[in-house]
């Protein structure tokens, strides 16, 4: 994926839900980063082989693929990608261990959580640039 030290950062988006998406594009936006929507798990799939961002922001149960098949399907391709899974899902923290997704968010999410898990996520990106 994209070195996070030579340019604006991108983050795919990938939630059916449009008020997600408009919160997260929003919030994003004003932190700097460049930012792309997907409504489903097969228009997430094309978008990160498409466009290469640097995160993956995506939520579990989704309409054509669901999260887990998508990062399945970009392990398949040998894509690397830090992702945040986003889900209401009782026991998201064995859900994301299980997919090995180290990174989660519990719907409804507070905004300063929203912010720290991003933060954490961008430690990351960092160190892999």
């Amino acid at each position: 994926m994209k070195d996070l030290t030579s340019e604006k950062p991108r983050v795919l988006i990938a939630d059916d839900d449009e008020c997600i998406q408009i919160i997260f594009s929003f919030l994003l936006e004003q932190e700097g980063w460049e930012v792309k929507q997907a409504r489903d798990g097969q228009e997430a799939l094309d978008s990160v082989l498409k466009w290469q961002p640097n995160l993956l922001l995506m939520d579990y149960e989704m309409p054509k693929l669901t999260g887990a098949e998508v990062y399945q399907k970009l392990q398949l391709y040998g894509i690397k990608i830090t992702v945040i899974l986003i889900s209401s899902y009782i026991d998201l923290e064995q859900l994301a261990a299980s997919l090995g997704i180290i990174y989660y968010l519990h719907k409804p999410f507070d905004i300063p959580d929203f912010f720290k898990i991003i933060k954490f996520a961008c430690k990351n990106l960092i160190c892999k640039g």
